[in-house]
Formats: structure tokens, C-alpha cells, sequence
């Protein structure tokens, strides 16, 4: 039967004396030897016990705090996110992979021109792009590059890192009681705010941290289901998706296609009783012409400048897939020159085993 009151560590010590007392063993150490069945060497045993779980609690405590020291001055090599590393010199920083980095700029710097995350996984996926996989466990020194995914965009913009940011203490552990049983569990993430240590331009990041309050800013807006704020588009061809709201119960306008050759509704999806009619329903075709005429007749005068720019920022986006292409060129020429010396530095008489290698 279990003793209530005492640690799982206690329980064993314990439970460790009863059985060697039962089967009359000793019990050794460096300063002599023991009979458990006497109550005087149970009782130093016991003391003993009770002094090294202290010696090793202080000793856990000191670890502890020293690595809150260590960290609170931004020397605790935490591990780093994708596109930095540890130098053993130098400290924190960039990844000497040029790939590397410019697969993170590449995130960040399509963000900036499309404004959602989803966005951006589908035009890297268009482009066949593809995002550095650890291949070491957490050691960031050889990567699998696999086609981008979600995932990846999703945590270079939500890392503080990137913006130069060391934080310290994003997790933590709850406690609940469980049948009678304390149970923790770990792994719940914190609020930014609350992290216990947090420093802001630690090291050199690859955004300034204004742009990434902005970024969270416009992924909170974009995310789907929010009462309030601005609702990006979702697919299909009306032009107002998310944006217009109802004048009797302010809530925002749903769109639904119907016929044949689908056509927008734009109609309020309030719960109303049952048999009572909705707040407005009504066909978007109208709405969405006289929108894009207003819209065209407003951007007329700037048509020109806005063609300018929009080429310049077309160009400036073919140039870093230009880039990203050279880069893995150059390494797939890199891994292709290795694999045939390395291969030439076999015995001549055992290529055939290097060749089914």
C-alpha cells in the first residue's frame, strides 16, 4: 500500500529498506555497513537520505539560477530558431548558409507584399520553393530541403527571434490534481509579455521588431472567426468578401453562389427565430460592378505610377526566385562534386560496393 504524504523519490528510499529488512540484506556505503532490520541503522539510513535529497535540491536550485543569470544577461545558448546557429567564437549568428538565409528572407519578404500567411505558402508552393528540415535533431548543421509548407511560414513569422529578440521562459508547467495525485504537464505556451526574461535587440534579426508587431497584427486580422477587424478573402469572385456588415444587427455579411453559373449572394446570417425572415439577402452582381467602377474611377489618376510599381515589385520578385534557384544550383553542383570524390578516394577494387552504397 502506498504511504500518502511522501514523494516518489521518499516511496522508493523506503520502500528500498523494507525489502532489504525483509530479506535480511545490508546495505553499504563509503562510511560503513548497515542492517535494515535494526531500528538504529533505519533511522540513520533514513537521515542520510533526508540529508542527500536536501544536498541535491540545493544543488538543483543553484543549477537553476544560475542559467537565469546566465540568461537575464543573454549568454544562455537556448536553442535557436532556423537561420541562426552558435559559433564557438563568435557567439549567436546568421547561418553561414546563404541558402539558408535567404529562404527565411524569402518568407518575410513575400509577407510584406501579400499581407496573409496562407498567401505566401501558396505562392512558394508555386514556385516549387523549398524550406531547410533539420536532419541533426537540433544541432542546425545539415538540413533536408523539403517543398514548403504551412508549418514553416507560420513559425518564421510568430518567432520573435527574427526580430532580434531573445526571449527566455516561452513555456510553462501546470499542476492539477488527479485522482488524489498531483499531474503536471508541460509545454504551455506563454503570452509574449509574460515570458519571465525578455530582451529586445539582442542580436541582429532578420525584421526590425516594429515590422514584427505589425506582421502579429495582420495575422490576428487575418484570422477567420474573429468578431471584430477587417476579414480577408477566402476565394471565389466577389469582390466585398468580409468587408460589408449589416445596418439592422451589425453583423458581418456571408456570401453564397448560386445558379448555374454561379453568381454571388451576400445575405446576414444572424440567428433569427424560427420562420422569421433573415435581415437582408441580396444578389451581388449590382454591388460588385458599381464597387469596381468607383474603384477604377478613384485609381485612374494613379494608374501609371501604380502599373510602375507593381513592375518593380513583379521584378523584384523574379529576382529572388532567380536568387533561390542559383543557390540550390550551386548546391546540388556542390553535393554532386563531393559524392564523385568521394567516390574517386575509394579503393578502384571495391567501387563496385561504393556504387550499391
Amino acid at each position: 500500500m502506498r504511504r500518502y504524504g511522501l514523494r516518489d523519490d521518499q516511496w522508493d528510499r523506503h520502500h528500498l529498506l523494507e525489502l532489504c529488512g525483509l530479506v535480511e540484506a545490508r546495505v553499504i556505503d563509503l562510511d560503513g555497513v548497515y542492517n535494515p532490520c535494526r531500528p538504529n541503522d533505519r533511522l540513520l539510513l533514513g537521515m542520510k537520505g533526508s540529508i542527500s535529497e536536501l544536498e541535491l535540491g540545493i544543488l538543483r536550485t543553484r543549477m537553476y539560477e544560475a542559467a537565469r543569470d546566465k540568461a537575464r544577461r543573454g549568454e544562455l545558448r537556448i536553442s535557436v530558431p532556423i537561420g541562426y546557429t552558435w559559433h564557438r567564437e563568435i557567439g549567436l549568428d546568421f547561418d553561414p548558409d546563404t541558402r539558408v538565409q535567404e529562404a527565411v528572407r524569402q518568407v518575410f519578404s513575400r509577407f510584406r507584399q501579400l499581407g496573409s500567411a496562407r498567401q505566401v505558402h501558396l505562392a512558394l508552393g508555386r514556385e516549387h520553393m523549398h524550406f531547410p528540415r533539420p536532419s541533426d535533431g537540433r544541432k542546425l548543421v545539415t538540413f533536408d530541403w523539403t517543398p514548403i509548407r504551412y508549418r514553416n511560414v507560420i513559425s518564421v513569422l510568430k518567432n520573435p527571434f527574427y526580430a532580434g529578440t531573445y526571449a527566455y521562459g516561452k513555456s510553462e508547467h501546470r499542476t492539477v490534481i488527479v485522482d488524489g495525485r498531483a499531474r503536471k504537464t508541460y509545454g504551455h505556451h506563454r503570452p509574449l509579455d509574460d515570458c519571465e526574461i525578455l530582451l529586445k535587440d539582442h542580436h541582429e534579426g532578420y525584421i526590425d521588431w516594429a515590422e514584427y508587431e505589425r506582421n502579429q497584427k495582420q495575422l490576428a486580422t487575418n484570422a477567420y472567426g474573429r468578431p471584430d477587424g477587417a476579414k480577408s478573402g477566402r476565394g471565389g469572385r466577389s469582390l466585398l468578401i468580409g468587408l460589408m456588415t449589416c445596418g439592422r444587427c451589425g453583423r458581418r455579411l456571408k456570401v453564397a453562389y448560386r445558379g448555374r453559373y454561379p453568381y454571388p449572394v451576400y445575405q446576414c446570417a444572424a440567428e433569427t427565430a424560427i420562420g422569421a425572415p433573415r435581415c437582408m439577402c441580396f444578389a451581388g452582381q449590382r454591388v460588385d460592378i458599381a464597387f469596381a467602377r468607383q474603384l477604377i474611377r478613384v485609381v485612374q489618376p494613379m494608374a501609371i505610377q501604380a502599373a510602375l510599381v507593381a513592375e518593380r515589385a513583379h521584378m523584384e520578385s523574379r529576382r529572388q526566385q532567380q536568387r533561390l534557384l542559383e543557390l540550390e544550383l550551386r548546391q546540388a553542383r556542390y553535393e554532386a562534386s563531393l559524392a564523385e570524390r568521394r567516390y574517386a578516394a575509394c579503393d578502384p577494387d571495391n567501387r563496385l560496393i561504393a556504387g550499391t552504397a
